[in-house]
């Protein structure tokens, strides 16, 4: 699969302290990138739009999932034949897209990121993405390791089979269901996080909301 064919899409909320390092990263690796900024209200868009990237701008905030699918609709419409996503906060490191496009490469659909979460995670959080691991797996027959991480791969035939109605912190689970229902070849690369302004990302509150998602999304799908 040519590298040109394959786009970078980056979700972004508020990020003018990281973005400008996070773009530039993901720049050498010689890969289009689409930026997806979901209403940011700080400086954001100024800095992404002033860089050798697409980016594109939502009026109000949608959430991460109506983000993602802004992005990969554009890429796959400017002719990409994968996606790699990535969040834009900069704790995805630009040295792990080798393994996703190789992993691209040997045919795989989907590619999920998985963390090392023994390191630098709290132990709740740790045991929380384990046990969300569990439950995906005993409900819908799909086991991936680390279902929250958001470093991951598609190709357009896999988009158009697992597209997803989420719009919040739920479309990562959501993603990992619909793969799973639709019998796609997938795999897990290990992925390094580093974590500037410390753990952050889905709260309690969230998670809860994503539990009642998976509930209903057995019920319905």
């Amino acid at each position: 699969m040519s590298k040109s064919k394959i786009f970078i899409v980056t979700p972004s909320f508020n990020e003018e302290k990281h973005i400008g390092r996070t773009i530039k990263a993901a720049l050498s690796s010689g890969l289009p990138i689409i930026l997806v900024d979901d209403g940011s209200t700080d400086s954001t868009y100024k800095i992404a739009s002033s860089m050798e990237i697409r980016t594109i701008k939502h009026k109000t905030n949608l959430g991460k999932g109506a983000a993602l699918k802004t992005g990969c609709e554009a890429a796959f419409a400017a002719g990409a034949d994968a996606v790699i996503l990535m969040d834009s906060d900069g704790q995805h490191k630009n040295e792990d897209l080798d393994k996703f496009l190789k992993a691209l490469d040997r045919g795989y659909d989907v590619v999920f990121g998985s963390r090392n979460l023994n390191y630098g995670v709290p132990l709740v959080r740790y045991l929380g993405n384990k046990i969300a691991s569990l439950l995906i797996s005993f409900l819908f027959k799909i086991y991936v390791s680390d279902i929250p991480c958001g470093y991951r791969a598609l190709t357009k035939n896999a988009y158009k089979k697992i597209v997803w109605e989420s719009t919040g912190y739920g479309v990562e689970t959501e993603m990992v269901i619909n793969v799973g229902m639709s019998n796609l070849k997938y795999c897990e690369v290990s992925v390094e996080t580093v974590y500037l302004d410390g753990v952050k990302g889905v709260t309690l509150l969230d998670a809860l909301g994503v539990l009642g998602d998976v509930i209903r999304w057995r019920i319905t799908k």
